[in-house]
């Protein structure tokens, strides 16, 4: 059996089958299925190179010299015979590379500024990822460090006075084993309390919330404690006697309220 060559599957697959012979070859078409199998694949080369064509993002000037030159081809058949040895995706090829080629030998071409911008010009470059958003910090509230003064008893007695006190104050007391009275003043307190001192007497003024400690010499004769004009404690023998009632702490260590 003679078979269909690729020329005439091709001018079958393109509708250019002169009348006297389409249906023969129609007919033979439909009957073998090595010609059948043959045509199915240069279908699918043609649709496949259809899909690659129409891939890009917008239409090529070499395209539209392709579409010009298969109109003139199908209107005058001048290459018809020529190409049946040829696939149809190898025909559309060459038909891009000529018109491609042709338009793009001139200066200002269509065809050769598109092959210079999406040939030429390779990928587009990766668009810069866009900024962080600025996070606004809260700077951490600076620690003000532990102030205080210390003292020895003048004549065996001692008294730490606390006046013009913030009444979120918080005053700690006990007794110590140390020779002298000392006072620390912590957290806000520390950023706001001023000292003052004269003999056997420490003077706390003006200290804001936060804690003020203080601690009395246990061998001291006599030991108090006064918190804006009121004694809170006091020395009473060897131990401390808290004479406002205490916020917290222990009998031995109580916590007042400078507040009323």
């Amino acid at each position: 059996m003679t078979h269909l060559d690729e020329g005439t599957l091709q001018e079958l697959l393109d509708g250019e089958m002169p009348a006297g012979r389409g249906g023969p070859a129609e007919a033979h078409l439909a009957s073998c299925p090595v010609c059948a199998a043959q045509m199915a694949e240069l279908r699918a080369g043609g649709e496949r190179m259809s899909a690659l064509l129409g891939a890009g993002d917008a239409p090529a000037p070499m395209l539209r010299a392709q579409a010009e030159f298969h109109r003139r081809r199908r209107a005058g058949r001048p290459l018809a015979r020529a190409g049946r040895g040829l696939s149809r995706a190898a025909a559309v090829m060459i038909a891009i590379a000529g018109a491609a080629v042709a338009a793009a030998a001139f200066p200002g071409s269509p065809v050769r500024a598109w092959v210079q911008e999406n040939v030429l010009a390779g990928p587009p470059a990766p668009a810069a990822p866009a900024p962080a958003p600025a996070v606004a910090t809260v700077p951490a509230p600076r620690e003000v460090p532990a102030t205080g003064v210390s003292i020895l008893p003048d004549d065996g007695g001692v008294r730490v006075v606390v006046s013009g006190a913030a009444p979120e104050l918080r005053v700690s007391a006990r007794l110590s084993s140390a020779p002298q009275a000392q006072v620390r003043a912590t957290g806000a307190a520390a950023g706001t309390a001023r000292f003052r001192t004269s003999p056997g007497r420490i003077e706390v003024l003006n200290a804001g919330p936060g804690e003020v400690a203080v601690e009395l010499p246990a061998g001291a004769e006599s030991a108090f404690l006064e918190v804006n004009g009121r004694v809170y404690a006091a020395k009473d023998g060897e131990s401390l006697r808290a004479l406002v009632p205490a916020e917290s702490g222990s009998a031995d260590q109580p916590v007042f309220r400078a507040g009323p």
